[in-house]
């Protein structure tokens, strides 16, 4: 029975792959919620969707926080509904989670501008 080495260099640039991804995603929901575009807005809502099914949380969701994964939510519910004003504002909450500490360990590494939800240690040194 033979293994194989797990990189922690390609677990690291896998997740800052995903992280940088979905940062992209976001700023474009962001500009078609800005510039009122609901089906821009929609599309862009369903690429953050189908990435988190692909992602590295085991939920598959988007987000591994349990409030930002709501917001996420709120946005979809009023995409589907259509307003606009209500996926807008849900918008700006789950923005402003990515400015405030989060409990535990990650708000000592929290940085602006939709950054990423977990911290992995790589270093073997606990």
């Amino acid at each position: 029975m033979s293994t194989s080495a797990v990189s922690n260099t390609s677990l690291y640039q896998q997740l800052q792959g995903y992280f940088q991804e979905r940062r992209v995603d976001l700023n474009q929901l962001g500009q078609a919620l800005k510039s009122g575009n609901l089906d821009a807005a929609q599309t862009a809502y369903n690429t953050i969707l189908s990435l988190g099914q692909g992602g590295p949380f085991a939920s598959g969701a988007p987000f591994e926080l349990a409030n930002r994964e709501h917001d996420f939510q709120a946005i979809g519910q009023a995409l589907q509904a259509g307003d606009l004003s209500g996926a807008t504002q849900a918008f700006q909450t789950l923005q402003a989670t990515f400015r405030q500490p989060q409990p535990g360990p990650a708000a000592a590494n929290n940085s602006s501008s939709m950054g990423p939800d977990v911290v992995v240690s790589l270093s073997g040194n606990q």
